[in-house]
């Protein structure tokens, strides 16, 4: 028995190498401890992230007391609560296949929702101090934030999808402007259509933070579904090795790396300079250069199996 929720544990992660350590020692197992009970009792994937805005919610009402020891406790605790519903959703849908594109838009407007009303809560403060300009900087803060979580999430996905082979469905494609703009246009009703519209929000801070182009892109996602399984195995090892290497330079910008400093910085009572020298410029110092690096990677990728060549044979189809 131990061994088979081993197995299901391991199953309901996306892969060992997309999952950062602190996924590993307290989300990911909380969240499929949770995502099993869930599943027992009937629960949908949208419930729990559901439950996690709520918490995530009630985390923003507890930071209106930052003098309060007690309740920046109680506001951290909810907070990394809501995180491992925010991971437990997701493991929900793998073990019990309920997996939906939807559901993984709702998953992202449900942290937007929690990502913003923690900013707004821990800014409060802080504009009495400083006045309006303030209110501007997190607003600002706010959406740059939003660009390195995407950013991460985009190399995430391109090392499932590339690297992994997880091509099935497109699950793990990450769709490009004019894929975006597919989506909204065929959306079969008007929720979808609301949906894939916020979605696109999402779509365009990738595009503009990746030094990957759409065509290029798109060519290496007709070359890995045309390739045989040779090739497909060969190119799928030699990105893994050219980027692997990567994902902990990007995972210093993710929502891990966010949720601890913005915990800390409460306790410090310094969420000021947490926006200022995090939000505006140590995090996108580190996203400009780690983008270079990725820049660099991709470009050693492309020669060593002279993808370049390949693929212009195809390039037509694309």
């Amino acid at each position: 028995m131990i061994t088979a929720l081993i197995s299901e544990f391991k199953s309901s992660i996306k892969s060992p190498d997309t999952e950062e350590k602190l996924d590993l020692l307290i989300y990911r197992p909380f969240g499929f401890l949770i995502a099993k009970i869930a599943n027992a009792l009937g629960m949908t994937p949208t419930m729990l992230s559901l439950l996690g805005l709520a918490l995530g919610i009630l985390s923003g009402f507890y930071y209106l007391e930052p003098n309060n020891t007690t309740a920046l406790i109680l506001a951290s605790v909810y907070f990394v609560l809501s995180g491992i519903l925010d991971s437990s959703d997701g493991q929900l849908a793998r073990i019990s296949n309920q997996s939906t594109k939807l559901g993984l838009i709702l998953d992202g407007i449900c942290d937007s929702i929690v990502t913003i009303a923690i900013y707004a809560a821990c800014a409060k403060p802080f504009i009495s101090m400083y006045g309006p300009i303030f209110i501007l900087v997190v607003i600002l803060a706010l959406y740059l934030h939003s660009c390195q979580c995407a950013i991460l999430d985009f190399y995430h996905r391109e090392y499932l999808f590339f690297g992994y082979g997880k091509t099935d469905n497109d699950t793990y494609w990450n769709p490009g402007v004019s894929d975006g703009i597919l989506l909204i246009e065929s959306s079969p009703n008007k929720k979808s259509k609301i949906m894939n519209s916020l979605r696109m929000t999402w779509i365009k801070k990738q595009q503009l933070l990746t030094t990957r182009s759409d065509k290029e892109r798109k060519m290496m996602r007709e070359y890995i579904l045309r390739s045989s399984s040779e090739e497909k195995n060969k190119f799928m090892e030699s990105y893994r090795r050219h980027n692997l290497w990567l994902l902990p330079y990007w995972r210093l910008v993710g929502v891990n790396a966010h949720t601890v400093l913005i915990i800390a910085f409460m306790f410090m009572k310094r969420f000021d300079l947490y926006v200022v020298a995090f939000d505006l410029i140590i995090l996108n110092l580190i996203v400009g250069a780690v983008g270079y690096m990725q820049k660099k990677a991709d470009h050693r990728f492309f020669q060593e199996l002279k993808l370049s060549d390949k693929m212009s044979s195809i390039e037509s189809n694309v």
